[in-house]
């Protein structure tokens, strides 16, 4: 049985807690609601986010209050944050890619230490640096899709290219695919 530790934020209001979990194969996190299912109120109901065996589900909108609230300290858009989580990790906190990407953002360790993330499963700690990071991208480049290939790519490959989205097959998709996820959290 594979065992892993998850670190969940949840927010609850203007408060914050952090729990920690052993989790076998499956983990669902309940982020706000109440206990009493109420079918006539659906707002109430809490969102649930799955984690585990290939094909769960994970909504990334579980993490809107974290990232509503670090959008509005980075000042980067909320819905940019969104549409990277989406593309990146599919909201799950403890993502670690092929090339050794982590959390919510996908952050290399070294750029998560460089953005202030000592810990990039950290939830807060994952976003805040991503948004910094982003944040920087969008003031170097003052193009939001060459902040995106940056992002993705590097930004020593953006400029390789004369400050256009490198040739690369797997770069372009995720740009357009992550602009095409902003324009849909704008909803």
């Amino acid at each position: 049985m594979h065992r892993a530790m998850l670190a969940a934020v949840l927010v609850w209001g203007a408060s914050c807690h952090v729990c920690e979990a052993k989790v076998a194969a499956h983990v669902e996190m309940l982020i706000g609601g109440s206990n009493e299912a109420d079918a006539d109120d659906a707002a109430d109901q809490p969102l649930i986010v799955e984690f585990g065996e290939p094909g769960a589900r994970s909504k990334v909108l579980a993490w809107t209050p974290l990232v509503e609230q670090v959008a509005k300290r980075i000042g980067v858009d909320q819905a940019l944050l969104m549409a990277v989580i989406d593309v990146e990790s599919g909201g799950n906190p403890v993502a670690v890619s092929l090339k050794g990407a982590r959390g919510l953002m996908q952050l290399m360790p070294q750029t998560a230490l460089a953005q202030g993330a000592s810990d990039p499963f950290d939830p807060y700690q994952n976003v805040v640096a991503g948004a910094r990071l982003l944040d920087t991208l969008l003031a170097t480049f003052g193009d939001l899709s060459l902040a995106l290939a940056a992002y993705n790519a590097g930004e020593g490959a953006v400029r390789k290219y004369g400050g256009a989205i490198p040739p690369y097959a797997e770069t372009q998709r995720y740009v357009r695919r992550v602009m095409e996820r902003v324009a849909a959290y704008r909803r």
